[in-house]
């Protein structure tokens, strides 16, 4: 299954930090799940699993401190 977005309006496309550091809490939390989710973007993405880990975890860390900004 292939996610497609409308890319028109990109710009004015935003995301609740707080949901999704909670929704990749919960994941990072639950190791089988969490290697699933990695192989799937891995798959999709054409990425290695290493790196597509380091993103998982920068992403956490960047929601982190966005919203300890606010």
């Amino acid at each position: 299954m292939k996610n497609e977005y409308d890319m028109q309006n990109v710009e004015n496309f935003k995301i609740d930090p707080h949901v999704w550091l909670q929704t990749l809490l919960a994941i990072a939390g639950d190791k089988e799940k969490k290697a699933e989710v990695i192989q799937i973007v891995a798959q999709q993405s054409g990425m290695p699993l290493v790196e597509v880990e380091a993103i998982f975890g920068c992403a956490i860390k960047v929601l982190v401190q966005d919203i300890r900004s606010n």
